[in-house]
């Protein structure tokens, strides 16, 4: 298969609009086009048309993508924005997720005053045409060197592209944040992307947990809520801490962000939310405009002196490839899906609304513990089977929870760390630290303190172990994260 790209020379250097989700419909339409074309071309192109009143009024950019895929019928294309069908469903049944990101991406264009078209011949290919008006800042083009340079893919020489804007992640030792998931993979991520930022950062893996924290006390600069949980959604929780009469800022995680979302979130005790996957963008200006602009300049001050001080005594080398931990955590959030998920499918059709309600719930976690760990196709094969669980389509579940779960453990079996060496040991330094650390987790356990416990667990995560040492700590977690503080303390007695 080839690739083309062709971009007008006249487009404006820069645009005024929605970047994110230009870029999302872009690669829904990209994503499928590849999907379905085995052999032959994809092609994109990018045009402008202005305006009558020229260059200075607002211009209509026309994205085209092209390919010598498989193509669709007359019927097909009617139905490719109000259905979740996969056609030719023989020959690509290795093919996933395609369907409901078409109606986001149509929902994403209208909501930005654009169109979409689609053209296609079955056994031919297809032409998906998306126009959509910009405004305009400044008056330079991207001229002939820039296109060429683009075309090339030499985005970095592009002597006249200005340079995109750089995220400048002040330092904040004086913020304090609770970040609220029951996905633990999703958990790990945003402690990643709030850790340069030095912010003292809690985490609950329920609504009724954070409640908890707020009803013993506890006061956070934002409380990060995902919006969509087990047993109590992120909204319910939000309602009942405002109940509580908490007032400070709470930011929902929502995975479903299209129109209204805004008005719907702040109706409900949110003071704004942002999307996921995390969009760092959005992360940095709710952390600047909520922690960082309420504090006093001497205290900014203080924390930039800090952080200079902290980088000479530091050498920050990122290691390449997905992060054992977080591929270690996946597995477990994986293992748990699929457990639940098999249950639904022994069922065999005979569906409560109970069954419906945990087969949603587990499809939405593994669709953004999927994304965490780059698993996008399979990803968007969860983002079908959720929506078809929502649409109540047990067609659908029924015909493809099978190939869903195959995939899931075939990707948990891939990412599963690999088995320790024979002759992995433990030092004498290492075990004494091992053996303090479980025996502060079985007193926690004793007097019911679960942060004291989770503290001491997390100190131990903090180092690599040999595989019976992470899955002791595996269990403890677990016990903890339901209160089951008899077994965490008897699982860290069994060393």
């Amino acid at each position: 298969m080839n690739c083309g790209l062709v971009v007008d020379e006249n487009i404006p250097t820069t645009l005024l609009g929605d970047e994110l989700r230009i870029k999302q419909i872009l690669n829904n339409l990209l994503s499928n086009a590849f999907k379905y074309t085995e052999r032959g071309r994809v092609a994109l192109s990018v045009t402008a048309e202005y305006a009558q009143g020229g260059k200075a009024a607002p211009v209509m950019i026309v994205f085209r993508v092209s390919d010598t895929g498989q193509g669709m019928t007359k019927e097909q294309v009617d139905k490719l924005f109000e259905e979740y069908t996969r056609f030719n469903t023989e020959a690509n049944r290795m093919t996933m997720g395609t369907g409901l990101g078409m109606t986001i991406a149509k929902a994403l264009i209208q909501m930005m005053d654009g169109a979409i078209f689609v053209e296609s011949v079955p056994d031919k290919g297809s032409v998906f045409t998306v126009r959509l008006p910009q405004g305009i800042v400044g008056d330079g083009v991207l001229g002939k060197e820039v296109v060429e340079n683009l075309r090339q893919f030499r985005i970095g020489k592009a002597s006249q592209m200005e340079k995109a804007p750089q995220i400048v992640r002040d330092y904040m030792p004086y913020g304090r944040v609770l970040v609220v998931d029951d996905v633990e993979s999703n958990l790990y991520v945003v402690r990643g992307l709030l850790a340069p930022y030095g912010l003292s950062i809690e985490t609950a893996m329920s609504g009724p947990e954070a409640i908890e924290k707020i009803k013993n006390g506890s006061i956070y600069d934002i409380i990060f809520m995902d919006h969509f949980m087990p047993k109590m959604d992120g909204i319910e929780a939000a309602k009942i801490i405002r109940g509580l009469g908490y007032v400070r800022p709470i930011v929902a995680l929502t995975a479903n962000a299209l129109t209204g979302q805004a008005e719907m979130f702040m109706e409900n005790g949110f003071d704004g939310f942002i999307s996921k996957p995390i969009d760092i963008r959005q992360l940095n200006a709710a952390l600047n405009k909520l922690v960082r602009d309420k504090q006093p300049p001497e205290a900014i001050e203080a924390a930039q002196r800090l952080k200079e001080q902290l980088k000479k005594h530091s050498a920050h080398s990122p290691k390449p490839g997905l992060d054992p931990q977080l591929a270690e955590i996946f597995v477990r959030d994986a293992q748990k899906s699929t457990s639940a998920l098999e249950m639904f499918r022994e069922k065999r059709g005979v569906y409560g609304e109970e069954d419906l309600q945990s087969y949603i719930i587990n499809v939405h976690a593994m669709k953004s513990a999927l994304a965490n760990v780059g698993e996008t196709a399979l990803s968007s094969f969860a983002l079908r089977l959720e929506q078809a669980g929502r649409d109540r389509d047990f067609a659908l579940i029924s015909g493809e929870t099978a190939a869903f779960l195959d995939a899931l453990r075939a990707t948990a079996e891939k990412l599963k760390p690999k088995e320790d060496e024979p002759d992995s040991r433990i030092t004498g330094e290492d075990q004494a630290f091992l053996e303090k650390q479980l025996a502060a987790i079985q007193a926690a356990c004793a007097e019911y303190d679960k942060k004291a416990a989770k503290e001491a667990l997390a100190e131990l995560r903090d180092k690599t172990w040999p595989r019976p040492v992470r899955e002791q700590l595996n269990a403890i977690a677990e016990y903890l994260l339901h209160s089951e503080f008899e077994k965490a303390a008897q699982t860290a007695g069994n060393s």
